[in-house]
């Protein structure tokens, strides 16, 4: 009975060791550990974030909701609405660096304005990395533009 209660405490310590700070790819197998400030990133990315600029331009909204984006990195998905309809996915990839979405399913509603909803997929379709500077998340694509720029609300 020891044993086995000592055999348990030990594997809770070993899986609570794992943590959202590590770097998954595919299913969720881990692939790499983030370190020191890396981590701390990893964790702030996890949350939601509300659409600033797109193509470092500054978000005017006029009639339009604004976009937002909620990250679960615990299940590797990721949910949001982009002015008009709301979509859903997951993540196939990231790191302290690149960041790849799996296939991105959505509501089809048609919104008067969709030139709103209509740059934001255009923009998010492109994403290829990501940089974290306080409370601000920028997407980039594979030159490192910029695509998308959020700040965290949540």
């Amino acid at each position: 009975m020891n044993v086995s209660k000592s055999f348990l405490v030990l594997l809770t310590a070993l899986l609570s060791a794992c943590s959202l700070n590590d770097t998954y790819q595919g299913d969720g197998a881990l692939i790499a550990q983030l370190s020191g400030e890396d981590s701390n990133a990893s964790q702030i990315l996890n949350d939601i974030w509300a659409l600033e600029t797109m193509a470092g331009e500054a978000l005017v909204l006029g009639r339009s909701q604004r976009p937002r984006l909620e990250i679960h990195l615990r299940e590797m998905t990721l949910n949001g609405h982009d002015g008009c309809n709301n979509f859903f996915g997951s993540i196939e990839f990231i790191d302290n660096k690149s960041i790849i979405f799996g296939p991105v399913g959505s509501t089809r509603m048609y919104c008067q304005p969709m030139d709103i909803a209509d740059r934001f997929n255009q923009q998010f379709s492109r994403i290829k990395t990501y940089e974290l500077n306080g409370l601000r998340l920028k997407f980039l694509d594979v030159q490192g533009e910029e695509l998308l720029q959020f700040v965290k609300i949540d």
